[in-house]
């Protein structure tokens, strides 16, 4: 039977030399070392031995370096980041980094940092720099990020917000959504759909930005009733703005970022002695928690919209470290896939999915 091919559709990466320009990393931060392709493959490297899955390679996703909209000056720490990702997918590694020529052909593509909300003009100056500084590597980007989720409200309705979405569907980028219902608050995700609607209107289908979820919208999994089901309230609210941003064309789900979203893992205290609490145990009681979401989500965009990520390295964020974490969450998404999803809509779920949202510039 042929290897099904993972493509990881968000992965941060960056190496121990630039941990200083990430504006939300400190020392006292437990990913505040180098996490790099060596790191990454060390995550994954037990899909083999129990499956026939490989990962063909990852879409890497801006890391919040140090930025400002105040000048293009503001630019430079997301412009060192293409550096060092243009490093990766050259296989031009400097000494130390964790990365090698063989390891080229596992970045698929890049979504970097840019400036959206300085309008349409800036966007396409940023684009003109950036082009220019990474060369031939430009290729891989396929869409930008500017994260909002912790940004004030209105940030997504501004008018520069607004235009460069509508130039970045012109020009055939994809925009990452990294919006954080939990932490941030409801009114984010009817922002999103707002922001959606706005920077669809009046554009023919193949000019309308493909948007891509990240993370299901970081949905509330802490909250939860006394028999451990989701907290109706809060379930019913998100359940219902993803079913409103669903109706928008062009819109993907990331199935990611579970582990860091809950308040602890389950430890099986309650089973007995800690040798009688497998893996098995543990995984089950993970999807026990977050089935309704992922089933939800299943639900309202149906199965070619979603694709596998695994937020590698932050779902290292209690997901139990590195040894793992990505391998955790791998199988608690393929038990559910296969008891969900038929055929190509699998395969698709995987790899298609992600290679058609990322498909600027011919993701092959």
């Amino acid at each position: 039977m042929s290897a099904i091919a993972i493509v990881d559709a968000h992965v941060h990466l960056y190496p121990r030399a630039e941990l200083q320009s990430l504006a939300w990393c400190d020392e006292g931060n437990p990913l505040h070392s180098q996490h790099s392709v060596d790191e990454y493959l060390d995550a994954t490297q037990g899909l083999r031995k129990i499956s026939n899955q490989e990962v063909r390679g990852f879409i890497f996703i801006e890391t919040d370096r140090k930025s400002s909209l105040d000048s293009e000056a503001g630019w430079e720490g997301p412009l060192r980041e293409l550096d060092w990702i243009k490093r990766i997918a050259d296989g031009t590694p400097r000494p130390g980094e964790g990365h090698g020529p063989e390891h080229a052909p596992l970045c698929l593509g890049i979504v970097p940092w840019a400036p959206i909300p300085s309008g349409s003009e800036a966007m396409s100056r940023y684009v003109h720099v950036a082009s220019s500084r990474v060369g031939s590597s430009w290729r891989l980007v396929k869409g930008f990020r500017y994260l909002v989720q912790d940004k004030p409200p209105g940030t997504m309705l501004s008018n520069g917000f607004i235009a460069s979405l509508k130039w970045m569907g012109r020009s055939g980028y994809a925009f990452d959504l990294g919006i954080d219902v939990r932490s941030g608050g409801l009114w984010q995700l009817r922002e999103a759909r707002e922001m959606v609607e706005n920077a669809h209107q009046g554009l023919p289908e193949k000019e309308k930005v493909v948007i891509v979820i990240n993370h299901m919208c970081k949905p509330d999994l802490r909250s939860r009733d006394l028999n451990g089901n989701p907290n109706a309230d809060a379930f019913h609210d998100w359940r219902l703005e993803m079913s409103r941003l669903a109706a928008c064309a062009n819109v993907y789900v990331k199935i990611s970022g579970g582990f860091s979203e809950m308040d602890t893992l389950p430890n099986g205290s309650e089973q007995g002695s800690p040798g009688s609490y497998t893996r098995d145990h543990l995984l089950q009681d993970i999807r026990n928690w977050v089935e309704r979401w992922l089933k939800e989500t299943l639900i309202i965009f149906g199965p070619r919209r979603l694709m596998w990520a695994s937020d590698w390295p932050v779902c290292n964020i209690g997901g139990g470290g590195n040894e793992v974490s990505w391998m955790n969450w791998w199988l608690l998404i393929r038990a559910f896939v296969a008891d969900n999803m038929t055929g190509k809509d699998q395969s698709d779920f995987w790899s298609g999915n992600a290679l058609k949202a990322y498909s600027r510039g011919g993701v092959e």
